[in-house]
């Protein structure tokens, strides 16, 4: 198709799906602002707390693959807003209180409302929007998590109580889960995708070059990323005396100003070609930028360091998340439209499940031995070879939007 061939009404398919990730991130990430009320509330360590953070990317792991393929199979109108459903319900029954079971069952809930729903996104893209607009739309939708996840830390003081909090933001999630089933559809009319049997997407996915490298890149990205923002916080009051309030407010700037970096940084590399590099100097620039700033201790150094780090990496994610669009304009690749869900399920799955060990498994036990800014030292290293990997990627020749001659 043409430009002319896909429908405006894209936009606002863009919008509302922006809003359910937007949502969802916002309703998880209030807890690691919380996190000394929460253990003393549910009276739980600081290694469970932990596990309970960063439970949902390894339930979402595991489910995004199927995820994906269900996608593929049953649409994802259906399979997102089932999706949308069960993260908002896992927030409802976060609002009651007890052990530590009681936290981490919901927490479960919404891991699995992620796998059902972030392998849609890129396969919402990829049908929706020309191959010249899936960089903005990729980058448009990603700041949807980033930005939910900054605002989580920052609205995290001033709810109205745990529960109450937890009822009100567990219903922002199931409206929304309303309006996407209401406003999307699998396709612009008249260019439905082809039902695929459920193991042939994934039998594509896995011969695919580019789906693994992009799958090990986001592992990388979000083992270091997750372990630095569920912690920065919380290190900065013990090695710096700084209230959390404030620090939680320091750590949203990386993923506010990731917003800013998802909408600028991909664009440019697109138009100029430089889609590799401008990939490595964002996943390294920004530990070169944020750990000396970590160092300082200074309130007014971090936050405008942070902001400048923050900038930076918000240009990795948007590439990386961009290759199942691109992936059936490959000869090479076999990956074609009707299996972009199982792709992006792979992808998802990797990236999710380093999600889930960075933190617990890799940055907590170094924490304990070593202390924060070993620990931090570590997981921004990890974050950057997100950027070495993507110099193995094939990408497809960038063509001239139609009507641009």
């Amino acid at each position: 198709m043409n430009d002319s061939a896909y429908p405006t009404k894209r936009w606002a398919i863009l919008g509302i799906a922006w809003g359910g990730f937007f949502a969802v991130a916002m309703a998880w990430y209030v807890m690691p602002t919380l996190q000394p009320d929460i253990l003393e509330l549910y009276g739980v360590t600081a290694a469970q707390f932990r596990t309970a953070l960063t439970l949902p990317f390894l339930v979402a792991g595991i489910l995004a693959i199927p995820g994906g393929i269900v996608a593929d199979r049953i649409g994802i109108r259906r399979a997102a807003t089932l999706g949308l459903g069960i993260a908002g319900v896992g927030f409802l029954l976060r609002s009651q209180v007890g052990g530590f079971w009681s936290l981490l069952t919901p927490m479960l809930l919404v891991g699995v409302g992620m796998g059902l729903t972030m392998p849609n996104l890129p396969k919402l893209v990829s049908v929706w929007f020309p191959p010249d607009e899936t960089g903005l739309a990729t980058g448009i939708y990603n700041t949807g998590l980033m930005g939910g996840l900054s605002t989580g830390l920052i609205i995290a003081p001033f709810l109205p109580g745990w529960s109450t909090g937890n009822l009100l933001l567990g219903g922002v999630v199931l409206v929304l889960a309303i309006a996407f089933f209401a406003i999307v559809r699998d396709s612009p009319p008249g260019d439905e995708l082809p039902k695929t049997p459920m193991i042939e997407g994934i039998q594509r996915a896995v011969k695919s070059r580019n789906t693994w490298i992009a799958s090990f890149a986001l592992f990388a990205g979000l083992t270091g990323m997750v372990a630095i923002q569920g912690e920065l916080p919380v290190g900065l009051f013990e090695l710096y005396d700084i209230p959390t309030a404030t620090g939680g407010q320091i750590a949203s700037l990386i993923t506010y100003a990731s917003v800013v970096g998802a909408l600028t940084i991909p664009g440019f590399a697109t138009r100029r070609d430089r889609r590799k590099t401008m990939l490595v100097v964002a996943s390294v620039g920004f530990g070169v930028v944020m750990f000396p700033v970590w160092l300082t201790g200074n309130v007014t150094v971090l936050f405008v360091g942070t902001a400048i780090a923050g900038y930076l990496a918000g240009g990795a994610l948007p590439i990386i998340m961009e290759v199942p669009t691109w992936l059936p304009r490959l000869e090479s690749d076999p990956v074609e439209s009707q299996h972009v869900g199982a792709a992006s399920g792979l992808m998802t799955s990797l990236m999710n499940v380093g999600g889930f060990v960075g933190l617990p498994f890799i940055i907590g036990p170094i924490i304990d031995l070593q202390g924060y800014t070993v620990a931090f030292g570590v997981a921004m290293v990890i974050f950057a070879f997100q950027g070495i990997l993507g110099l193995l990627f094939t990408f497809p020749e960038i063509t001239e939007p139609a009507g641009s001659q």
